[in-house]
């Protein structure tokens, strides 16, 4: 079975796919951090991965360890024999094989075996860090990645000359040029000489000074000095100005003055302008088009090796939390100092003794230790002199002993987060896109741990290891009472995709809902497909088909056998509230978001602020991520921050002016849709149920007809007589070749003639507007074979017989069925709604639709006796079923009548499926950060207020792996808004709470006199129960458990009031009938 990697192909490119799918990785290590460094990898579909690590798995590493089992644990396996068949299942294409130094003549041999070699843990004769000298002088790129408790680190050496083909990442798309205007200044100069280009685009353009762009297309004309329009040939200035790189000058977010890269075009274009100023006093105006595309720069990158680099580390500038500043240079100092005391077996061993858990004064005395060490080694070694400087200040103690305390624990979210970013790391080595780290990035999530004045704070007594505690790695970390509430903890996880699955396998490794009495509830409206197995890990090829909550519950209970799951496929929102009720979310700890749309969101940001919930909101977008923490009363809700709205074009543009692909794309998508995904289903009704019946039904909706009744007319339009299926269907193809791209096209230019004038006497195709030209069917054209190809065998897959037919059959039919004058005339969609609405005539009744139908010119009768039509539903991701082929045609054929530049297949799925570029690194990354939240809003419904962690602790995050940039910030607060009439603050977490049986008028009386506002509605859910206007004067004495029909259980409604005497609406809180 051949993977569908297309998410990640939209990410990266094809191009860089196939690098990263051609590349060999050695793993050097196989803790839990290792394994999800290997996941992402092997998932992402490299060719093979090598592993080696002896080390026997221990009950330690199951904390952080997806593909780990007690049974391991016991037995003591060896990690990398462990782990090897459970990678192996993720990916059969992936060659997963374990390795050994020992069988290689030589260390050099061993690091050759891989594009890359990734180092997690010091082995016997593979330290880290010398080991990446070692890598450095052989040209081998080396990267360490170590997560130690709460603390974790990354250092990247890609060797002296690494050479990054995209440096941010950003999609390069085709801007339309607007206008282009050619001044002439002889007080400024650049490479024109005197002159000065301004480019105006349809859009803001993103870009920035220094910035290469190609400009293509661009139309211009001579005027006069009175503004008269000259017949002189523009050819030279047009052949000079375009398919050139001009360098930009940034003016304002849609205009930017640009000059040529080349001087000898430069030249050409200044002496053009100049014969036509001397000779002619002629200027120049843009007559249309044009286009304009970044070109972005390949940037050459050196990389020093490990113990250089330490001696002056470089951190990636974007890589930062405000609230740490400085603490990178202590943890390398740290961590170096480490590496190199550890160097030596018995060194090693007592930092790794569970002695200084917790061991303040063990703790203390290594700190003593590694100080002393470094200042002994100093004057060998430079990078220890740098470390001693941040080692021996007593200000960074605190942060040290923290560091050294924790040192030896496994925690599950620090291992997602730093192996979904250093695969990603080793990903942008092989495939030569986006920047690197550059050189060390360090992480410390301290803030995680609850106050010291906090009961759950860890003590040296709360954290012994103990046998056969398959949470050691944490709790040596958090101690036993924050991990009681985690097993305690009760959660709702809304979604099973990519971050549905990352999230599960966080909460099955650090113990969530393992109490008797705790649950994790999931749901998942979706079933699983090819494209998710390269994201979403707990699903394989044998479960395409089957419902992805039903599959990710048993599988995550696979990893965690105590974990309490109940899989649901139930969609969330109002249509199911009767079983997501109140005594479900009141039921929850934590609500969890793992969703890609935004209503759903919405509405489960609404829940929480309704039963005071924490919420853990997480997204992604290819290299991008982002992460928010919703704390009741603390922080602000997630509706509070809104995307900014992205404009769409006007209608008309898309219809009748396109002037970029994707308006081609986005007219292609809509008129399958129209064709298919709605007429059809009409058609399969028709010959279902009867002609009769489809009336009566259609005439229940009379706003509809007519535009029912046009689509159903572009897919039944008659054809002639024809004695095979396959000229039939080759036939209707030809039919929607001329309709859509000769004769629509025909139709407009008669409308607007090339010459046509503007209300104000311009030129009415110039600027953005394209004059289109009818299109000739071309056997050798692929864009006009395919269409007709795909066309047609749509058509024989909506009468039930599914027929694959050859493009050179399918066009040899359709060129000879174009040259038959006597055929069937084609009705444009704007033809065929004049004629359906003559006979018509405004009578909506069964008589005038049924002579609609039977009008043979209009439709083809024979397709109403047809007794297996298959409705069609457009399907973005299997490319077997001609959908995507057809729609890709389709645009390509549009843009071939504007002369827009085609595009290839994929760009044309990408955007009409609307597929959302992503990565697993990407999902890994941010849901360990979610994780680490988690931790600290457990804390949240403590009775006792020195158990919460205040807001500064909380972090937000936005992270690009292109750049890189990670930035952490502090959520946003709860700002209360003002009731006017009263002067109370008034939060989304606030509501007024009453019990009983409550009529609605007992309601407003309660608002009416605290308030002192008059109440305009009462709203439940998304009905209204009461208004000043309308019939509602009858629900007044009514109970609110009997309008809502909710008889046990809390009741929220909303209460609209407004000031008597201004007419302002007043801000107030929510109702909230309790039982």
């Amino acid at each position: 079975m051949n993977r569908d990697y297309s998410r990640t192909e939209f990410v990266f490119g094809r191009e860089a796919l196939q690098k990263m799918q051609g590349a060999a990785f050695l793993l050097i290590g196989a803790d839990g951090l290792a394994q999800e460094v290997a996941k992402n990898l092997v998932l992402t579909g490299v060719n093979s991965l090598l592993i080696y690590d002896p080390t026997p798995a221990s009950f330690r590493d199951l904390a952080s360890s997806p593909f780990l089992t007690e049974a391991h644990a016991h037995q003591g396996v060896r990690l990398d024999h462990a782990i090897l068949p459970y990678l192996q299942e993720l990916n059969p294409q992936c060659r997963v094989q374990v390795v050994d130094p020992a069988s290689c003549a030589s260390l050099d041999e061993f690091l050759r075996m891989a594009a890359l070699i990734i180092h997690t843990r010091t082995l016997p004769g593979l330290l880290l860090g010398k080991l990446g000298d070692v890598c450095h002088s052989s040209g081998v790129p080396y990267i360490i990645c170590t997560a130690n408790g709460l603390s974790a680190r990354i250092f990247c050496d890609f060797g002296e000359n690494h050479t990054v083909l995209d440096p941010d990442g950003e999609k390069c798309d085709d801007l339309t040029i607007a206008n282009c205007t050619v001044d002439f200044a002889p007080t400024t100069t650049s490479s024109l000489g005197s002159w000065h280009f301004f480019f105006t685009t349809t859009k803001p353009h993103e870009l920035s000074d220094g910035y290469l762009v190609h400009i293509t297309d661009l139309k211009f004309v001579a005027i006069s000095s009175d503004g008269q329009r000259q017949s002189m040939d523009m050819s030279p200035l047009e052949t000079a100005a375009n398919n050139q790189l001009w360098i930009v000058r940034v003016t304002s977010h849609s205009l930017f003055e640009a000059v040529p890269q080349s001087p000898e075009v430069a030249s050409v274009i200044v002496n053009f302008l100049g014969a036509l100023k001397e000779n002619h006093n002629f200027e120049v105006m843009h007559l249309r088009g044009g286009y304009m595309k970044r070109v972005k720069e390949p940037v050459d990158i050196a990389s020093r090796p490990y113990s250089v680099a330490a001696a002056d580390p470089s951190f990636s500038e974007g890589m930062l939390d405000f609230s740490k500043f400085g603490r990178d240079r202590v943890l390398h100092g740290a961590y170096y100092t480490l590496d190199k005391f550890m160097e030596v077996t018995e060194n090693a061993a007592r930092v790794t003794s569970n002695n200084t858990i917790w061991n303040a004064e063990a703790a203390g005395a290594l700190l003593a230790d590694l100080i002393q060490f470094a200042a002994n080694g100093g004057a060998a070694d430079p990078a220890l002199k740098v470390s001693h400087e941040v080692l021996a200040n007593p200000d960074n103690a605190p942060l040290l002993m923290l560091l050294l305390m924790t040192f030896n624990g496994r925690l599950a979210p620090v291992a997602s987060f730093i192996g979904g970013w250093a695969a990603q790391e080793a990903l942008k080595y092989v495939s030569g896109k986006y920047m690197p780290i550059h050189q060390f990035y360090y992480y410390e999530a301290f803030e995680a741990l609850p106050s010291k004045e906090s009961a759950f704070y860890p003590t040296l007594e709360t954290t012994r290891p103990r046998p056969g505690d398959r949470y050691e790695g944490q709790r040596i970390v958090i101690g036993d009472h924050l991990q009681r509430l985690i097993c305690q903890s009760s959660l709702f996880v809304v979604g099973a995709g990519a971050l549905g699955c990352e999230l599960l396998k966080q909460f099955a490794l650090v113990g969530a809902c393992t109490a008797p009495e705790a649950a994790l509830d999931l749901t998942d409206l979706d079933g699983i497909e090819n494209s998710n197995l390269s994201r979403q890990f707990l699903f394989r090829e044998h479960d395409i088909g089957k419902m992805k909550s039903e599959v990710a519950a048993e599988r995550t209970k696979g990893m965690n056998p105590n974990i309490n799951i109940r899989a649901r496929t139930l969609r969330v929102g109002h249509e199911t509230e009767s079983i997501l009720n109140s005594d479900f979310w009141e039921s929850k700890t934590v609500i969890v978001n793992a969703l890609d749309n935004v209503p759903t969101r919405l509405y489960v940001d609404n829940q929480c602020c309704l039963y005071r919930k924490p919420l853990l909101e997480s997204g992604t977008m290819g290299q991008k991520a982002n992460m928010q923490v919703v704390v009741p009363w603390l922080t602000e809700i997630y509706g509070s921050q809104r995307d900014p709205e992205t404009g769409e074009d006007p209608a008309c543009t898309i219809h009748n002016f396109p002037n970029t692909i994707v308006h081609c794309i986005v007219y292609a998508t809509s008129e399958f849709k129209g064709l298919f995904d709605q007429a059809s289903v009409d058609l399969h009704a028709i010959t279902s149920r009867g002609l009769s019946a489809y009336i009566s039904e259609l005439l229940n909706n009379r706003d509809t007809v007519d535009g029912r009744l046009v689509r159903l007319q572009s897919l039944c339009a008659p054809v002639g007589p024809c004695d095979s299926l396959v000229k039939r269907a080759c036939c209707w193809a030809a039919l929607l070749f001329e309709r859509y791209f000769i004769q629509t096209v025909a139709k407009i230019l008669a409308d607007f003639p090339p010459d046509a004038k503007d209300k104000e006497g311009n030129a009415f195709w110039s600027g953005e507007k394209r004059p289109p030209h009818p299109l000739t069917l071309m056997p050798q054209n692929e864009h006009h074979r395919e269409f007709i190809r795909a066309a047609a065998c749509l058509y024989t897959d909506l009468v039930g017989q599914k027929t694959d037919i050859l493009a050179e059959q399918a066009v040899q039919i359709a060129l000879e069925y174009l040259g038959n004058s006597s055929r069937p005339q084609v009705h444009t969609s704007e033809a065929a709604g004049k004629t359906i609405g003559n006979v018509l005539d405004g009578r909506y009744t069964p008589e005038t639709i049924m002579a609609v139908f039977n009008d043979a010119t209009l439709f083809d009768q024979t397709l109403f006796g047809v007794t297996s039509v298959h409705p069609i539903t457009f399907e973005k991701d299997d490319l077997s079923n001609n959908h995507v082929q057809l729609i890709s045609a389709f645009s390509n054929l549009r843009a071939e009548n504007y002369e827009i530049q085609p595009v290839a297949l994929s760009e044309v799925r990408r955007l009409s499926g609307n597929i959302i570029p992503a990565m697993i690194t990407t999902t890994a990354s941010i849901v360990g950060l979610v994780a680490v939240e988690f931790y600290k809003v457990l804390l949240y419904a403590s009775p006792e207020p020195k158990d919460h962690h205040p807001i500064e602790d909380y972090k937000s995050v936005f992270l690009n792996f292109a750049i890189p940039i990670l930035q952490f910030s502090e959520p946003g607060p709860s700002v209360p808004l003002k009731c006017s009439t009263t002067g109370e603050d008034v939060t989304p977490w606030d509501e007024i709470r009453r019990s009983g049986d409550l009529t609605v008028q007992q309601v407003i009386d309660i608002y009416s006199e605290r308030y002192k506002c008059d109440v305009d509605g009462v709203v439940w859910g998304t009905s209204m129960i009461y208004a000043t206007f309308g019939n509602f004067a009858a629900n007044l004495n009514r109970t609110v458990r009997d309008l809502t029909g909710i008889k046990s259980g809390n009741v929220y409604l909303l209460v609209n009031c407004a000031n008597a005497e201004t007419y302002e609406d007043v801000e107030v809180p929510r109702f909230c009938l309790t039982n």
